[in-house]
């Protein structure tokens, strides 16, 4: 009974240290040893497998966003407008002129902004047919009608002018920022049609 225990133990080991010795070159006793190792590095990696935390930094910045008429934006403001209305010449245009506009005619240019901690200003450039610093509407056969773009209701209330100049606004809402217009005089030479001009503003925030 030992012998044959013996024989099939013996018998077993003889078919795998014959298999590692074909694959790895080895002797038995120094194979069997390597495959320990082997199988041991094996279980140590295994043991050794961990996780690690790591972490998402999440930010958001929001900033002052402004907007005004004629920009062409998304918001589509309504460009601003200052309408002088319809005059009637007589055989003096100037004294027509002081009847129908011997005050300031409103207008309004629309401003929009997303935050009160906004600080927008304005400034407006001389218009197309400016000369010598006087913003100038053109009418039929290239007559030219001096005006006034004004920050208040009087002709000396300072003008809207190519300087910065702060407006106040109501969040969230438009805000209808007043330009006054005033003609000083106009030519005789006026005759009947349709005058404009067009005026560039500035917005900063």
């Amino acid at each position: 009974m030992i012998k044959v225990a013996r024989s099939i133990r013996t018998g077993r080991l003889g078919r795998r240290d014959s298999a590692i010795r074909r694959d790895t070159g080895m002797k038995g006793s120094n194979a069997i040893r390597w495959l320990g190792l082997v199988m041991a590095a094996t279980a140590a990696m295994t043991v050794s497998a961990a996780e690690r935390s790591g972490a998402l930094s999440v930010a958001a910045r929001v900033t002052a966003a402004c907007d005004i008429g004629g920009s062409g934006s998304t918001r589509h403001l309504q460009r601003g407008l200052l309408d002088f209305g319809i005059h009637q010449l007589g055989g003096s245009a100037s004294l027509t002129l002081q009847a129908d506009l011997s005050q300031p005619v409103q207008g309004t240019l629309p401003i929009w902004c997303n935050t009160a901690q906004a600080t927008p200003t304005v400034a407006f450039d001389q218009g197309l047919h400016a000369h010598g610093g006087q913003r100038q509407m053109l009418g039929p056969d290239g007559t030219l009608v001096p005006y006034q773009l004004l920050r208040g209701n009087s002709i000396n209330a300072g003008d809207w002018d190519d300087m910065p100049h702060s407006v106040q606004i109501t969040a969230g809402e438009n805000t209808d920022i007043p330009v006054y217009g005033y003609i000083p005089g106009l030519p005789d030479a006026a005759t009947g049609g349709v005058y404009t001009d067009t005026v560039t503003v500035q917005l900063d925030f």
